[in-house]
């Protein structure tokens, strides 16, 4: 994807970014979102609802990076424990990390959501 060089005031290029912003957000890519909100604060303190879109973005791209981090950390106890426990099937081994991926997918979704975790 080219990219296309910012144009007009700093307010033109706030709400350029502002709108990459939103987009970023409703693609799931939290972290993209969050830079780009940064960066408009920085340069406008208080523009539009930057400030609350910023604290979603941080709390979206946090909460993404624990449900992959379970999930993998699902898969990986499974697989260590299948293999202490003897096993040399590869396809035990794909089947527990697919359910040790689900699995600490919805342990680490209950967690966030049972500790109430939310933007502030």
């Amino acid at each position: 994807m080219p990219v296309k060089p910012l144009e007009g005031t700093v307010e033109e290029q706030a709400a350029q970014i502002y709108d990459l912003a939103a987009e970023a957000m409703a693609e799931g890519r939290f972290t993209g979102a969050y830079h780009y909100y940064q960066e408009i604060e920085r340069a406008l303190p208080g523009f539009r609802d930057v400030p609350e879109l910023l604290a979603k973005a941080n709390y979206a791209r946090k909460e993404q990076r624990y449900l992959l981090m379970g999930s993998i950390t699902g898969a990986m106890i499974l697989i260590v424990l299948a293999r202490l426990l003897g096993n040399n099937n590869e396809l035990v081994f794909l089947i527990l990390a697919i359910f040790g991926l689900a699995l600490g997918f919805l342990l680490v979704a209950g967690m966030y959501r049972w500790l109430g975790r939310g933007p502030d």
